[in-house]
């Protein structure tokens, strides 16, 4: 009876000690996770931007027209406003925000970023 009592004590006290490293584990994971996630909405960002910019240059080279740049235009500012909420909250900004945000404020910091890009990669 005494052996069978150390024994649920003994598994007890094993039982304290490693929780906390099982569970610091999977809070390193979620970070990771998280993380993997900003990085891969990042990217997708950038890619919108960069379609962006392209369809800016063959609109003004005169390879689209107009109803068609409009139409692919709005539907990447679309992508790009969708990228820039779930980056904010990947960010762990205030969800609040997106409801105060006005459609021209969208456009215009859109706009900021992509001309941001592109001095970038005019340095280069």
């Amino acid at each position: 009876m005494i052996i069978t009592a150390y024994i649920f004590i003994a598994a007890g006290v094993l039982l304290f000690l490693f929780i906390p490293l099982f569970s610091t584990r999977n809070v390193l994971t979620q970070a990771t996770r998280r993380e993997s996630r900003h990085r891969q909405l990042q990217e997708e960002q950038d890619r919108v931007y960069e379609a962006i910019r392209e369809l800016d240059f063959d609109h003004r080279m005169g390879k689209v027209e107009q109803e068609d740049y409009q139409q692919a235009r709005a539907r990447y500012e679309m992508q790009a406003v969708e990228l820039m909420k779930a980056l904010d909250k990947t960010n762990g900004r205030a969800d609040h925000a997106d409801r105060t945000t006005t459609p021209a404020a969208l456009d215009d910091q859109i706009e900021k970023e992509v001309a941001a890009i592109r001095r970038a990669r005019n340095k280069n």
